[in-house]
């Protein structure tokens, strides 16, 4: 098996963290290993990556947030915060800092399909735990309609006719 070097994957990795929105500005192309924080702006070819926010839940599901907002407030507010802007009491004490749902590149990336996944496999590396080990699939979409919403999409929910009567 050929093993590659870190800098010939350098820019593949810090292309796909600006398209998701994880850093702010890229590395240098010719200094792998910078020494200060270089004043390096982002390419005017680079936009957002912006989410198609009108896709459904997997697999056919249709999530009750009225369902899921005791729920929210007792087992994800203690991290994302009441408001979920990601300043529940315990997030102070979490590295990485927990979700903050408010956040216009939240706002543009979270669709219903990846708050569904998140919820229902955690996150590795951080402290989001795997709902899908205490919550069915039903309960998961619930909770995954809640917070699209209540925090990612609160005044778009009746354009895309996802209001529940």
């Amino acid at each position: 098996m050929k093993l590659l070097h870190l800098t010939t994957l350098l820019p593949g990795i810090v292309t796909a963290l600006l398209l998701t929105g994880c850093v702010d500005e890229p590395l240098p192309a010719d200094d792998p290993k910078p020494t200060a924080t270089p004043a390096v702006s982002v390419p005017a070819t680079v936009k957002p990556v912006l989410a198609d926010m009108s896709l459904p839940l997997p697999n056919s599901l249709i999530g009750d947030p009225d369902k899921a907002a005791v729920f929210f407030m007792q087992n994800c507010a203690t991290c994302h915060g009441t408001s979920g802007d990601g300043e529940g009491p315990r997030a102070y004490f979490i590295n990485p800092p927990p979700r903050n749902f408010l956040l216009e590149s939240s706002r543009q990336r979270l669709n219903r399909p990846e708050l569904y996944d998140a919820i229902h496999r955690g996150r590795t590396g951080s402290e989001m735990p795997a709902w899908s080990t205490v919550l069915s699939d039903q309960e998961i979409a619930d909770l995954a309609e809640f917070v699209f919403q209540t925090f990612i999409s609160p005044e778009d929910d009746m354009e895309l006719g996802t209001s529940n009567p």
